[in-house]
């Protein structure tokens, strides 16, 4: 039987280093666009690799100064790092993974009447690189 997941690990802001917040929610979207080149004589002939481009979106609870400095390196554009906090276990699909030069495009704040507030910011990612376990 295997092991149960345990989810002792998590997705974090990182700023030179230094963990700025966990993540609640990461939501990531690759797109690699392929277009078809066509010829007189025939259809599909070839093909034109388009740039790819990463793009996520966060979520971070909205308490203490989290949110404020995120907005602020928002303004500032400043880059920073998604990486993996790790406790223990092997609860990842991934044996490490990094998002490198990440800059937050826009931020929006959801305001909840019993529960906790969020912080939802929208980031382009300019360099990834995952490493697949096993």
């Amino acid at each position: 039987m295997p092991e149960a997941l345990k989810w002792d690990t998590r997705l974090a802001v990182m700023l030179n280093g230094t963990a700025v917040t966990p993540i609640d929610s990461f939501n990531p979207t690759f797109n690699v666009p392929v277009q078809p080149l066509h010829s007189l004589e025939a259809d599909n002939v070839a093909y034109v690799v388009q740039p790819k481009a990463f793009t996520f979106t966060m979520a971070v609870k909205a308490i203490g100064p989290v949110v404020a400095k995120l907005t602020a390196m928002a303004m500032e554009h400043t880059k920073f790092t998604v990486a993996v906090q790790q406790a223990k276990g092997s609860d990842w699909a991934f044996e490490d993974i990094a998002f490198n030069s990440c800059y937050i495009t826009s931020v929006a704040n959801t305001m909840v009447i019993d529960g906790v507030p969020t912080t939802t910011f929208n980031c382009i990612c300019l360099e990834t690189v995952p490493k697949a376990k096993g």
